[in-house]
């Protein structure tokens, strides 16, 4: 995938994340290799389509990339500690908590 078509799919799915679409937007989402992206707020996007479709492991291993993209950033830390506890994780959740 180019950058153009990479930049392309991306404000399609930000847009059905915005319009509450969000199968619509796992599709797409699902089809861009997330692994490869440097941007830290767009990865947290990501997270959340995955969240709002229950796919909890996906929105934390997109979250994990994002922290790693950003360490710094409070909001992912404070995603994934919320994310842990939807999982029944309290343990991660905790050391997220400790970390924020």
């Amino acid at each position: 995938m180019d950058k153009q078509e990479y930049r392309l799919k991306t404000e399609q799915m930000l847009k059905c994340l915005e319009n509450k679409s969000y199968k619509e937007a796992w599709e797409i989402a699902e089809s861009i290799e997330w692994r490869k992206v440097k941007n830290a707020s767009v990865l947290c996007a990501v997270s959340e389509v995955y969240e709002y479709n229950e796919e909890f492991e996906k929105a934390r291993e997109i979250l994990f990339l994002a922290y790693e993209r950003a360490p710094e950033s409070k909001k992912i830390i404070y995603r994934l500690g919320t994310l842990a506890l939807k999982m029944g994780e309290l343990k991660e959740a905790v050391d997220c908590y400790d970390e924020f």
